[in-house]
């Protein structure tokens, strides 16, 4: 009787895990929790990624790649962006080669790393160079981008439906393959193309050129109809402009102008790598993004930038062009992070930054401010030795499941000071909390847990506290200095007297690491820091604090 009950459960188990995976929820996925936040779901838990993206060519070979896993590991990071080419994956025209494939997946997983792969196919920061040779050197099958002079560019037109057919049937068996050798979810996110658009204003070959003439897809009129009042500025004052019409060319719906050229530009690039992200789905639905080379200046027109790409101007084409893309993900080079976080950061578009400069104040920021699903410096294997990244790493990583909890809520927020900007005023239910610079970079995260309770993560600022009633003033209890190990917090030690300014302020300056200048100088004078060296790294304190009558 035992064995019966026990072959059922078994039965029972591999019938549910059947389910899961034609059903979607044994693979990662984007699902909303309880605040309303998109958030990415790997093993089914909650999954921010700490993540790098690698350098492009440094995955195209298992020899390059091997010496570099114990690098990335020593970063703490969880997840690695890396490319995959089409020119490798299918040397010929219906041979695929996973041999790549497989060595990144399965070395990623020796390493207790998660993947996302770049598929580098028909483009790649606009252009084509990662095709095949066999699409290269067919230019009558697979035409090219026309010049306003008639001169054919190497770069693959988006409006070439065998290219589009060829790339989708190869990123079909990328994806495929994926699922059939990928048991564990190391690979948790796709990436379908490269910063994509074209340098010109306009794509001049025959079939672009027929297109603008022809009626705009009515999807993209009744989705421009259905959000009038959500569509970003630059898509409704253009189109407003003409009247609003709900019917007509392109010239005659938006008006014969850069704007429109832009507008078909990104509906065919969107409906082309839609069409590429659906085929891979349909073998194995992990979530998909793509990313966006940013407008520089305000004043630029398309084609300065890449045009038809998902720059945040036209963020509303490509979302009604492509419903199979998750996520549009800026790549932030840029000196105004913050303004460019918030316009990506959108009810239906969870922040996602696949490519920044090296600043780990952008990723406390993008995790605490916007509960982003990911931040990666570009060319991660150079950070390699960076003691405060790895360990501004390590906290983000050990705060997970609460900065993951708190995703979406008002108890949450991402500190990021500098330039200008030395202070910060946070507003909660019964609190104010007043975050000052105290030097650079000065960067962290603050969540309430209790009414009275606060976890503060970072370093080199301080905080004083203030209260929203004004009949009352706010006050410093304790300030506790520890960590939170396995999603539990574990105090160190108390702080009082002159770590808080006898509980005036709450000092988050972060924790020192003597460096082997000092711990081998036994003469070091204490009191003059200037005879020795230490390396600062975020801290995790805990707040309490209380109010009363004035």
């Amino acid at each position: 009787m035992k064995n019966m009950y026990k072959k059922a459960a078994i039965f029972l188990t591999l019938l549910f895990a059947a389910w899961s995976n034609v059903n979607g929820s044994g693979i990662p996925r984007l699902q909303k929790n309880a605040n309303g936040a998109y958030q990415l779901i790997v093993n089914d838990k909650p999954f921010m990624m700490v993540s790098g993206e690698l350098h492009n060519s440094s995955s195209s070979s298992a020899a390059y790649m091997a010496p570099l896993w114990p690098q990335l590991s020593s970063l703490n990071m969880n997840t690695v962006i890396s490319s995959i080419s089409w020119e490798q994956f299918e040397p010929e025209e219906g041979v695929f080669d996973y041999s790549l494939v497989d060595y990144l997946i399965s070395s990623a997983r020796e390493h207790h790393l998660k993947l996302c792969f770049i598929w580098f196919a028909s483009w790649k920061n606009g252009q084509s160079s990662y095709l095949p040779l066999w699409v290269k050197r067919d230019t009558r099958r697979f035409f090219r981008v026309k010049t306003k002079e008639g001169k054919s560019i190497e770069t693959v037109s988006p409006f070439c439906m065998e290219a589009r057919k060829a790339d989708a049937k190869a990123f079909a068996a990328l994806m495929q393959r994926i699922k059939e050798v990928d048991q564990d979810q190391t690979v948790i996110m796709m990436q379908p193309e490269n910063e994509v658009g074209l340098f010109q204003d306009f794509d001049y070959s025959r079939q672009a050129l027929e297109a603008y003439e022809k009626e705009v897809p009515s999807p993209l009129l009744k989705y421009l109809a259905a959000n009038k009042r959500l569509l970003k500025e630059e898509v409704r004052s253009v189109w407003e402009a003409q009247g609003a019409k709900t019917k007509g060319s392109w010239k005659t719906v938006f008006g014969d102008n850069p704007q429109s050229k832009e507008f078909l530009m990104a509906w065919q690039y969107a409906t082309y790598i839609n069409e590429v992200a659906a085929a891979g789905k349909a073998q194995y639905p992990l979530p998909m993004y793509v990313n966006a080379w940013l407008v520089q200046k305000p004043e630029d027109l398309p084609g300065v930038y890449p045009n038809g790409g998902p720059v945040s101007r036209v963020m509303d084409i490509w979302k009604a062009a492509a419903p199979s893309i998750d996520v549009l993900a800026p790549d932030i080079y840029l000196p105004n992070f913050k303004e460019i976080v918030a316009q990506y950061h959108r009810s239906d578009n969870p922040l996602l930054i696949p490519e920044s400069a090296l600043d780990i104040g952008r990723a406390y920021y993008a995790f605490g401010e916007h509960g982003a699903l990911c931040f990666a410096p570009f060319g991660i294997e150079g950070v390699a030795g960076d003691f405060v990244f790895s360990e501004s790493y390590a906290v983000l990583q050990r705060l997970m499941p609460l900065i993951t909890e708190n995703a979406g809520s008002k108890r949450m927020f991402g500190i990021w000071l500098y330039g200008e900007e030395k202070e910060r005023k946070l507003t909660f239910d019964r609190y104010i909390l007043h975050a000052k610079s105290e030097r650079t970079p000065a960067y962290g995260i603050i969540i309430q847990t209790k009414t009275d309770e606060f976890i503060v993560a970072g370093m080199n600022f301080r905080i004083t506290v203030s209260s929203t009633d004004s009949t009352k003033t706010g006050y410093i209890g304790q300030v506790w200095e520890g960590d939170y190990i396995n999603g539990e917090w574990k105090p160190d030690r108390l702080l009082n007297g002159d770590e808080t300014g006898s509980n005036k302020e709450m000092r988050s300056l972060g924790i020192k690491h003597k460096t082997n200048e000092e711990a081998n100088n036994m003469y070091a004078d204490i009191f003059s820091p200037q005879k020795y060296k230490s390396i600062v790294t975020p801290g995790i304190y805990k707040l309490l604090v209380y109010t009363r009558e004035k």
